[in-house]
């Protein structure tokens, strides 16, 4: 008889210790807090740390790459990083760009997006599958406000186009 070692299930509601942990962007973007990304986007001890890192790490590089020729444009107006990038005072909402709250919220949605996605991966029994259904919605939604976030940066027109 052999037996594996394993890491103790964390009860959903026990969040994971990295609330002090940032990963570090690309040097024109703004690095990610995953404490900040957890509470935000409401992601309990279910996500691991390994879990919310990877997927932010994989949004943060899409979202940079939707953004490139953009911030080709600002770097070469003069700009050596996002928060240089000026805005009016309209367009500062608590005392901060909504650039930078819009580079957020990209990636946060596209991180919880691709995790809630995955949810089968997690739990594969019919509940899972009827709860990965249900979700349909909110990962579609999820997508959505992340592309609506980079077309806003770009000042680009939102588009919606549905299918009949």
């Amino acid at each position: 008889m052999s037996f594996l070692a394993t890491e103790p299930a964390r009860p959903a509601s026990d969040t994971p210790s990295d609330t002090d942990t940032l990963i570090t962007n690309a040097a024109f973007w703004l690095d990610i807090s995953l404490g900040d990304l957890r509470k935000v986007m409401r992601l309990d001890g279910q996500v691991t740390t390994e879990r919310l890192r990877h997927a932010a790490i994989e949004a943060m590089t899409n979202v940079n790459n939707e953004l490139a020729e953009w911030r080709v444009k600002q770097q070469a107006a003069g700009f050596e990083a996002l928060t240089d990038v000026p805005v009016s005072d309209d367009e500062q909402i608590d005392g901060e760009s909504v650039l930078i709250q819009r580079y957020r919220r990209a990636v946060y949605c596209h991180t919880k997006a691709n995790l809630v996605e995955r949810r089968r991966d997690v739990d594969t029994t019919g509940d899972g599958d009827n709860l990965a259904e249900k979700l349909s919605t909110t990962i579609t939604d999820l997508w959505r406000d992340a592309r609506w976030a980079i077309q806003d940066i770009q000042g680009n027109q939102r588009g919606i186009a549905e299918l009949v």
